[in-house]
Formats: C-alpha cells, structure tokens, sequence
C-alpha cells in the first residue's frame, strides 16, 4: 500500500467520521457520569459493564455510518484512483482503531471501580476485563463484517430491484445466522473443533465480593477460533471484492 496514498485516505476518513467519533466519546462519558444517578446506584462497576457490553455494536455503528456517508458522495469515490481495497482497508482500520481506544479506556474506568467495589487482587480483575475484551472483540468484528458484506451486496442489488434488497439482505443475515447455530451442534463440528479449549467463563469469590462474567459461552476452542476467522475472512474478501468491482466499473 502506497504510504502517500494511505495517508491521504486515512485524513479524509477523519474528516468524514469525526464527528461521530466526538459523538461517541461524548456518549461514553455522559454514561460514565450520569447512568449512576439515572439509575440510582452507587456501583459504578455495574454500569462500566452495561457500558462495555454496548461496545460490541460501536464497531459495527462505525463500520455502517462510515460507508453510507461514503455512499452518499459515491460518485467521488467511483472515480477514484485508489482500489476499494484500499478504501475499504483504511476505513475498517481506523474505526478499528477508534472501537478498541474506547473500549480499553471504559475497560480502564470498570478495574478502576471493581479495584474499589470488590475485595479481589488486581491481577483477578485484570484477568477477568482482559477475557472480557477479547470475546468483545471477536463478536465485534464478526457482526461488523457481516454486516458489511451485506452492505455491499446491497449496493449492487439496489441498482436492479431497488428497496427489495434490504428485505433480501435481511433474508440473509437471519439465514447465515441460523446456519451458523445449526453447524455448531453437528457432530462433524463439534469433532472438528474441539481441541485446545479457552474458557471465557471466569469467577471469583474472595471474601468482599464476586466477580462473575458469563456472556453464554461454555468454552471456545482453537478449532471454534480458526472456524469464525475462516468464516469472517470469507465476508470480508467476498464484500472487498464487490466493493471493489464496483469502483472499478
């Protein structure tokens, strides 16, 4: 990737997503400050959480409003010198880049507040937020580029049937999901996969308090690991690929 190139695309992406980066900062410190007082509660680490639950759609929001405001100058970027690779690239990195600052800084405020709310080490804590953020992550990117595949196969397919392709899109999505649920409880999966498992579930009692955290998921193995990136790197070339195609028509 031509440096001059990425440099350029990088500053106009800041320019088109600026203010709602500051949007989202806002956002986050508002809820820091006030969701204590909306909801009446003293334990700042019960709303640190709710707050870091959120994050696992911030990327996706970034994904979606960084690429309808590019489809709205798209004559711009039809024409282009850069590939929709490069685009694309950039774009995905620098909402990245935003998701996971805003995640590590309210990750940062939640073990500040269990470090006071809960009698456990440092170390258990650190542990428990670092697993947190890790599944985060990974759900956030899966959704994310799920959802820009579609976004993708929507802007070709709208130019022949027009609205229908939200409903088709949305078809899909429902679709992949439920493939999704169904291959997981096969056996050839399950055979598969399970090797090597990496509980992401963590609890620890100690005296003064628990810290619990369970997001529905038993153990993810390499196996489930290697499986969901091969599946999501699927949807990130297949939705490039469109992407680009149609940047270069």
């Amino acid at each position: 990737m031509n440096q001059t190139a990425f440099i350029g695309l990088w500053k106009k992406e800041w320019v088109l997503m600026r203010g709602y980066y500051f949007g989202l900062a806002a956002f986050n410190a508002l809820w820091l400050v006030l969701a204590p007082v909306i909801i009446q509660t003293e334990q700042y680490l019960m709303t640190a959480s709710i707050l870091l639950i959120l994050h696992m759609f911030y990327l996706s929001g970034l994904f979606m409003h960084s690429f309808n405001r590019e489809a709205e100058q798209l004559e711009l970027t039809l024409h282009s010198p850069q590939s929709g690779y490069m685009i694309v690239g950039v774009k995905m990195l620098q909402s990245f880049v935003v998701f996971l600052t805003s995640l590590v800084v309210v990750s940062g405020v939640g073990i500040l507040a269990a470090s006071y709310e809960l009698m456990l080490s440092m170390q258990e804590i650190f542990s428990v937020f670092t697993r947190m953020g890790i599944l985060l992550i990974g759900f956030s990117l899966a959704l994310a580029l799920l959802l820009f595949f579609l976004w993708s196969l929507h802007q070709v397919m709208k130019r022949y049937i027009g609205g229908l392709s939200v409903f088709i899109c949305i078809a899909i999505f429902f679709g992949i999901s439920a493939f999704l649920t169904w291959i997981q409880e096969t056996y050839v999966y399950q055979s598969l996969t399970s090797f090597a498992p990496f509980l992401f579930e963590y609890e620890v009692d100690s005296l003064g308090g628990m810290l619990y955290v369970n997001f529905g998921v038993d153990a993810l193995s390499v196996g489930d690991l290697l499986f969901y990136f091969a599946f999501n790197s699927l949807f990130l070339l297949f939705g490039m690929w469109i992407l680009d195609r149609k940047v270069e028509v």
